[in-house]
């Protein structure tokens, strides 16, 4: 399988944008070292305090390993992988991570 493109998606508490914006930053470095590429961070222009981040995986096992330890891992509660989720409204709960991978819609075969 090619490079899967992740997406997650969560709101921010208004009241703790600033504790987030603090925290994400240690999260991507984080990422970044256990081999996620290419992470971004965007907001919602039309709904403030919608962030979606993106990034790549090298496979679906480390999609899934990353999942459980940010969205299913209550085993860890308060552990790093989690740091942000206090500032998500309706906690961990309410983050929500998807997977893709490219078509080739070309129909040439490479």
């Amino acid at each position: 399988m090619k490079d899967i493109q992740v997406f997650a998606e969560y709101k921010i508490l208004p009241e703790k944008r600033e504790e987030y914006l603090h925290k994400i930053k240690d999260v991507a470095a984080a990422m970044k070292m256990i081999g996620v590429d290419d992470f971004t961070l965007q907001e919602g222009v039309d709904q403030p305090g919608l962030f979606v981040e993106m990034f790549h995986v090298p496979s679906m096992e480390a999609y899934r390993k990353i999942k459980r330890k940010r969205c299913e891992d209550t085993a860890a509660l308060g552990a790093f992988w989690q740091s942000i989720n206090d500032c998500i409204a309706g906690g961990t709960d309410k983050l929500h991570m998807w997977a893709f991978a490219s078509i080739d819609i070309t129909g040439s075969e490479e």
